[in-house]
């Protein structure tokens, strides 16, 4: 009896040992990361990302694009008529003119849809210039499709197919400006006509501008991922845990292994309205010349070291910035009610606007804070500064697209130059084209020996005026990765 009572003792001591040590939580809380974050849930046996493949693969399509292509043909037997024959006469016989021959080019991509009614979201350079443009849906049906507009500038483009799709063939979009760095990502694409091909990754970094891609986009605000991207993948989504879609991926780089880049969603957001709308985008224009405040400036100007501002460092006259009241040394803090970050993310959600758009600028004003409403006007209408120069008419046979040299864009392609004109882009009709690219800048202009030394976009602009009354041939001088060149322009 003893032995029994001393064996039940000892589970009771036992178990009120586990009692008073063990950690129950009876309350009801949930971790904030857990409540903060919501994910989709795997399901057995699978993982998170196989979920949102699943999910959104149905909105993902592939995109066959046919281009025609004219170029001169001239048959190898020609040259021989222009030979001396064996008594050193020249042959009399006139060589025949190059033939213009078609060549069908194909290429692919990728898109999403993202309404019932057929529209998808792709990148420009999928479907610029098609002359054809198929559209592949997950269940291997095919659509032709109509290129609804396009957007050289930040490389986005809206097509339609003539089809009604079911709910859960369309995405759900999610808000890039909550995006961090670090947060897992899925691309889904047709990498080398791969279709359905899903690669996973993280954003490595948000923000990304000033990169040289060659015709790329004159605005740039990328999303960096490490997420496997290749050709064929443009114009797919970048979709965050829960497959909304929070990129277009664009470009890759083809000098590193595992770096990507992706167009913010909500800067398609506010691009797709338009294109949609009249099938092109028109850009809203303050008229001022800006200068980023470096870290050391920041006392002179009145700034807390916590604080970032752009610099007017000129307003344009006969401008809806002079209109509004700003003034030269004004810094701008605020775009309608939300802190500036970022130099070059101010200009593009600055051009993101339509014309006619009244946005809230707060400024700092010899100390003193102040507001102002600005009427954005047409971009097209306003040329001169900060803005893009676009030749046209007697002046745009060159197709360049420049702006004035500034200390972000030294700094950003390591220019060390002082003066000129930075290209931004080169038509593919231009006769540069091929010659001079993205991220060249132009210094001088030689014709008949005289020198036009090129220190802005004013200075070009004259040059070529005067090169062009002449009609000669002449040469353009220009920076390419730190050397000098130069091009012969006839």
């Amino acid at each position: 009896m003893r032995i029994v009572k001393n064996i039940l003792l000892a589970v009771l001591l036992i178990l009120t040992g586990i009692v008073l040590t063990a950690k129950f939580d009876w309350t009801n809380e949930v971790a904030a990361s857990e409540n903060d974050y919501q994910v989709i849930d795997p399901g057995e046996g699978h993982s998170r990302f196989a979920v949102i493949a699943k999910k959104v693969m149905p909105a993902i399509v592939s995109i066959e694009v046919e281009r025609s292509i004219e170029y001169k043909f001239e048959s190898p037997f020609d040259h021989f008529f222009d030979l001396n024959d064996l008594f050193g006469r020249q042959n009399q016989r006139r060589r025949r003119k190059p033939q213009i021959q078609r060549q069908i080019q194909k290429s692919s991509g990728s898109g999403f849809i993202y309404s019932t009614d057929g529209y998808i979201m792709t990148n420009n350079h999928v479907v610029e210039k098609a002359d054809t443009v198929i559209v592949k849906t997950s269940d291997g049906k095919e659509y032709p499709a109509e290129i609804i507009g396009t957007d050289p500038e930040t490389d986005l483009a809206v097509i339609k197919v003539d089809h009604e799709f079911t709910s859960k063939q369309v995405v759900e979009q999610g808000d890039s400006d909550k995006l961090w760095a670090g947060d897992w990502v899925v691309a889904i694409g047709s990498p080398y006509s791969l279709d359905k091909t899903v690669t996973v990754g993280v954003v490595s970094a948000k923000g990304r501008s000033g990169l040289g891609i060659y015709q790329g986009p004159v605005y740039q605000d990328f999303i960096q991922t490490d997420a496997a991207i290749n050709p064929g993948n443009s114009g797919g989504p970048l979709l965050d845990v829960n497959g909304r879609v929070i990129g277009i991926n664009a470009a890759v780089n083809a000098q590193a292994q595992g770096i990507g880049f992706a167009i913010p969603i909500n800067l398609a957001k506010r691009i797709e309205s338009q294109l949609q709308e009249t099938g092109d985008v028109k850009r809203g224009y303050i008229g001022i010349q800006l200068k980023e405040i470096r870290e050391d400036e920041k006392a002179p100007y009145g700034l807390r070291d916590d604080e970032f501002g752009v610099l007017i460092s000129r307003v344009e006259p006969n401008t809806p910035a002079e209109e509004a009241g700003l003034k030269d040394d004004d810094i701008i803090l605020e775009l309608n009610g939300k802190k500036i970050e970022d130099y070059e993310r101010f200009r593009l959600n600055v051009a993101s606007f339509p014309p006619d758009t009244e946005i809230e600028l707060g400024v700092l004003r010899e100390g003193s804070k102040k507001s102002f409403t600005v009427k954005l006007g047409d971009r097209s209408k306003f040329l001169g500064g900060s803005t893009n120069e676009v030749f046209g008419g007697s002046k745009e046979y060159l197709g360049l697209s420049v702006r004035d040299l500034d200390e972000n864009l030294r700094r950003d392609y390591k220019i060390d130059i002082d003066k000129g004109v930075f290209v931004e882009k080169v038509s593919k009709d231009s006769k540069l084209n091929g010659k001079i690219t993205t991220g060249d800048v132009i210094f001088k202009i030689i014709s008949e020996t005289k020198h036009y030394r090129i220190e802005n976009s004013n200075d070009f602009r004259n040059g070529l005026e005067n090169v062009e009354k002449s009609g000669k041939s002449f040469v353009i001088r220009f920076i390419r990765n730190g050397r000098r060149r130069y091009v012969v322009v006839k």
